[in-house]
């Protein structure tokens, strides 16, 4: 019996292989760099370009509604971006199923089967993302970019060799119906923080002397009238004898409240002090509620193996600028022996998407960092084990649908983060993550940049590098001012 199930399969594969006497059919997975099996793929996404190593050529055929071919005279798979957009939209909704050879020498081998799923959810458009070297010893030479997802497209939104090489971060969108808002923190003596609404551009310095410093990690509303952010004094240390080499702590911290319509700065008792420390606020998707991360304060640097951070949620009432009276616990790390940080609320309300430490709460330079999916409504926690990596996974958005997630994840060599994408279903199922394609499948190996704090937005930002070199050195600053 197994002598003739043995006979049927090689049938089967030699007849996959269309009669050629040269097609050596293979039951082990399409060796594709980078990995595009079986995904959920958004119905607006560049090509997903891949290559295999030492092919020295590709034929691909994916079946769904229509056939469509694809061949190459090399180990790359190029598609022809005219062709790639008319199948996405003619199969959106429907499952390809695609059959790849790879010929080496004169004999061409034929890999397993895979699937691609179309998703009718469309991903935004854009995608931010800080170029950064992944080691401590240089920070002064960095960018964040701008990227089409649709295409292969990029801008340069900010460079710091232009701005006397200082520390540029956290270029932020709300997500709402309304305004389009971003921010952005260039920092520097003739720096500040770069509001952004509706094209319209204001350079702010947060810091007052009733608070403990700038605004740093942080969110605005969906009107785009408040932001919630952090105020603390960071510090880097090296470990010895550790897997991980970089620790990033905060000495102190606390929250503030940016009004920017008055421009206010304000807090609240419950949330700052010596005896708490709080960090990576956000808001609910109604803007009532900020959640953030907060732990018991200890002595640094001796006390950073101790810190963990627990989720926190406040009230806030938009209409009077004012935080609540009343703070509760939403998760429970510290009790697991874990430290949530970086919370991020689904657009749809019902999640809540963080990143899970050992401890501490900065979370990039933690190799067992994990993301994890709270579900508002049970209480639930999914570790999704489908999708974090060997290493850390951290700093990701929502796309303004809720329907797709983006964070930086090391996975693929431990050191260089790079955007990865999975798509969420309304009852949180999340997909088999894929990176973020580029034109040469190459780029990933040849970029020696991590793609930090990816951010996803509808439309193009409404500035640019040069002007950004023109805002930190000619723009006057509007100071804020601190409100009891």
């Amino acid at each position: 019996m197994k002598r003739t199930l043995a006979y049927i399969t090689l049938v089967l594969l030699l007849a996959a292989c269309g009669g050629r006497q040269n097609c050596t059919p293979s039951g082990s997975a399409a060796p594709m760099m980078p990995d595009y099996t079986d995904i959920t793929l958004p119905c607006n996404i560049a090509p997903l370009n891949f290559e295999v190593e030492g092919a020295d050529a590709l034929r691909l055929e994916i079946v769904g509604g229509q056939s469509y071919h694809f061949r190459s005279r090399g180990p790359q798979l190029r598609f022809p971006m005219k062709a790639w957009k008319a199948m996405l939209q003619a199969e959106t909704g429907g499952t390809l199923r695609l059959t790849l050879d790879a010929r080496y020498g004169k004999q061409w081998t034929r890999f397993a089967p895979f699937q691609w799923t179309v998703s009718p959810d469309s991903l935004d458009r854009y995608l931010s993302y800080r170029l950064i070297e992944p080691a401590y010893e240089v920070w002064n030479v960095l960018s964040i970019e701008e990227r089409d997802v649709e295409s292969f497209k990029t801008r340069l939104l900010a460079d710091n060799t232009i701005t006397e090489s200082t520390c540029i971060n956290c270029h932020t969108a709300n997500r709402g119906d309304g305004p389009q808002v971003s921010f952005m923190h260039v920092r520097g003596k003739k720096g500040g923080t770069l509001y952004q609404k509706d094209g319209q551009i204001r350079k702010l310095n947060t810091a007052t002397d009733s608070t403990a410093g700038a605004a740093v990690y942080g969110e605005i509303s969906a009107d785009g009238r408040y932001g919630i952010f952090t105020t603390a004094d960071i510090r880097p240390i090296l470990h010895s004898g550790r897997f991980d080499k970089l620790e990033v702590f905060d000495a102190s911290s606390d929250l503030i409240l940016l009004d920017f319509e008055n421009g206010t700065v304000t807090d609240a008792p419950l949330v700052k002090g010596a005896d708490f420390q709080e960090t990576f606020p956000c808001w609910s998707v109604d803007g009532k509620t900020i959640y953030f991360c907060r732990a018991p304060a200890l002595p640094q640097p001796a006390g950073t193996y101790d810190m963990r951070y627990d989720l926190y949620a406040i009230g806030f009432d938009p209409r009077t600028g004012r935080l609540g009276d009343t703070l509760t616990k939403v998760v429970d790390a510290a009790a697991a022996g874990k430290s949530v940080s970086f919370p991020k609320c689904a657009p749809d309300g019902r999640h809540i998407l963080l990143s899970v430490s050992d401890f501490g709460t900065f979370p990039i330079w933690h190799h067992e960092t994990d993301l994890w999916l709270y579900d508002l409504q049970t209480g639930a926690i999914d570790t999704l084990p489908g999708v974090n990596g060997r290493y850390a996974d951290s700093y990701h958005c929502w796309s303004s649908s809720g329907r797709w997630i983006c964070w930086a994840s090391k996975r693929d060599d431990r050191l260089y983060g790079r955007p990865y994408f999975a798509h969420v279903s309304p009852e949180g199922e999340v997909s088999k993550p894929f990176v973020l394609p580029q034109k040469n499948p190459r780029t990933y190996l040849t970029t020696l940049k991590s793609y930090n704090i990816p951010e996803l937005y509808r439309t193009e930002e409404s500035y640019d590098a040069a002007f950004v070199s023109r805002f930190y050195s000619r723009m006057e600053t509007e100071k804020m001012h601190y409100v009891r």
